[in-house]
């Protein structure tokens, strides 16, 4: 699987590290509109095991296997709510 991160993704100065981390070890996850012939989905999860703080991840899954993450950043009200729909 190839990933790539635009720039966008790293405007919040968050590692790329607690990014990936944040996308493997989401607690919630949900699909959003995105380009045709994409999936782009939402990661909310933390960007390391030792913390109470969350992150919101955007990336577009392109076939046959690349991921292209354009977005993440602390978790903002917008996707907050992922959070309480999941218990």
């Amino acid at each position: 699987m190839a990933i790539e991160f635009k720039n966008s993704a790293d405007r919040h100065g968050i590692p790329r590290a607690d990014t990936l981390y944040a996308m493997t070890h989401a607690e919630a996850v949900t699909e959003i509109d995105g380009f045709a012939g994409e999936t782009t989905m939402v990661y909310v999860g933390h960007p390391h095991g030792q913390t109470d703080r969350y992150l919101e991840v955007i990336a577009a899954h392109r076939p046959p296997r690349q991921v292209v993450i354009f977005h993440s950043m602390p978790l903002t009200d917008l996707y907050r709510h992922l959070l309480q729909e999941r218990k």
